[in-house]
């Protein structure tokens, strides 16, 4: 009998892991296709590719529900045979960078605006004369400033809008790794979306130049009401999935699961190298499932899913596999619902106030690391500072939260220091 070795026995759950991430591109084109079975799929997807995205733009409004999930399947399919190429493991980073890209397909990234920023990504690589592997997570969350390039694309002269968007998007993708790799150093690994707040940086400079010329950015929202029962149908098949494949690969008792609670999360807390893939995609379903049990207890006030709330908790599944579990994620969203309810003047249905509930789990470290009185405050002041964040960048930082996150970690993390000392993570 040949034994195998730890080298092999990694490889295979890689590319089970991987095999994970196509049948959830699967879904996602299955669930197009059934909703819009015609030419228009096509017609709208074509629409997504050229039209303005940013903070807050459906593509279900732009190109119908099914030409967003194709969109969607799509960008999630290359991102993942991109890893594959790149012949990277399937990781709790992996899974966490796609269910990203999958994810934010359905509030602003399409195939047409993230092409400039991956390139210009590689071009970094190429300037640094070091094997792109290294830099190609960071090219894919900098894909978070694409709606810088539709809004070129759309609003410049027809001689120049593709000139113009190309040089921005190789722009962005070329100082964004710089950038990001810099700003993990600021919160210590407290924000998970920390390429949010270097893009936030990036955007405000960015957005600033053009402001200087003259340009305008709109802050128009466009918000689809459309799809709700069977997006609700999708998700729940694919958090059931997760579920399902996690006991599949071993995670059958509360023993097995249990350890990943113990985590504080701060990065780099790779729960697939940590505890396992069984455990890791039990949780994964644990909280992505969090996400849509609030969407849905909401569902009496109105709410309903569309693309921007399925973006949320693909964004909270993914980064179950990277530092969220329940024990940390729900003291945050505890605080920012404890915000929406006490400060903010819009209601807490309303669309901005539903994506920072749910986006604001990226301050989870906070939480596992400090105890839960210190993440309700988190996650109550970084609902305070989300409103007010977008304006700097002109909407095009999809990842607004993750910026906004990151100044919650420069204002409350020296002061926790200076209150308490840091606790060992177990």
């Amino acid at each position: 009998m040949v034994m195998e070795t730890a080298n092999q026995r990694g490889e295979r759950l890689s590319e089970r892991l991987y095999w994970v991430l196509l049948i959830l591109a699967g879904v996602l084109l299955v669930f197009a296709i059934a909703v819009q079975p015609d030419i228009s799929l096509l017609h709208g997807f074509w629409k997504i590719q050229v039209s303005e995205t940013g903070l807050i733009t459906d593509p279900m409004v732009t190109g119908g529900v099914g030409a967003a999930l194709l969109n969607a399947a799509v960008v999630l399919f290359l991102s993942t045979m991109l890893i594959r190429w790149m012949k990277l493991p399937f990781t709790g980073a992996a899974f966490a960078c796609l269910f990203l890209m999958g994810g934010f397909s359905l509030l602003g990234k399409n195939l047409m605006n993230i092409t400039p920023i991956l390139i210009g990504g590689w071009l970094h690589a190429l300037y640094k004369r070091e094997s792109f592997t290294k830099y190609v997570y960071l090219t894919l969350y900098g894909t978070c400033l694409s709606p810088m390039v539709s809004f070129l694309l759309v609003r410049v002269r027809p001689g120049m809008r593709w000139v113009s968007m190309s040089v921005c998007g190789l722009i962005i993708g070329f100082l964004l790794p710089a950038i990001a790799r810099f700003t993990n150093r600021i919160h210590q690994g407290y924000n998970l979306y920390n390429v949010g707040f270097a893009a936030g940086i990036l955007g405000l400079g960015i957005a600033s130049v053009l402001k200087g010329f003259g340009v305008e950015f709109d802050s128009g929202v466009s918000w689809s009401r459309g799809g709700h029962e069977l997006l609700c149908v999708m998700v729940l098949l694919i958090l059931l999935g997760l579920l399902g494949a996690g006991i599949a690969m071993g995670c059958r008792s509360w023993e097995e699961y249990r350890h990943i609670l113990h985590h504080s999360g701060r990065a780099v807390a790779d729960f697939i190298i940590l505890d396992g893939p069984g455990p890791t995609l039990v949780n994964m379903a644990l909280v992505g499932g969090i996400g849509f049990v609030y969407l849905l207890a909401l569902c009496p006030y109105g709410v309903r899913l569309n693309g921007p709330l399925v973006c949320c908790i693909f964004a909270m599944t993914g980064f179950g596999a990277f530092g969220k579990h329940p024990r940390n994620v729900l003291p945050v969203m505890a605080g920012a619902v404890l915000a929406a309810l006490l400060l903010v003047a819009v209601p807490i249905t309303s669309p901005g106030v539903l994506l920072a509930t749910l986006l604001c789990t990226c301050l989870a470290p906070i939480a596992g690391q400090f105890g839960w009185g210190w993440g309700i405050a988190a996650g109550f002041i970084h609902m305070t500072i989300v409103q007010n964040t977008s304006i700097l960048h002109g909407g095009m930082n999809l990842y607004n939260n993750g910026f906004a996150a990151g100044l919650v970690c420069i204002l409350l993390i020296p002061i926790i220091k200076s209150m308490s000392p840091e606790p060992a993570e177990e």
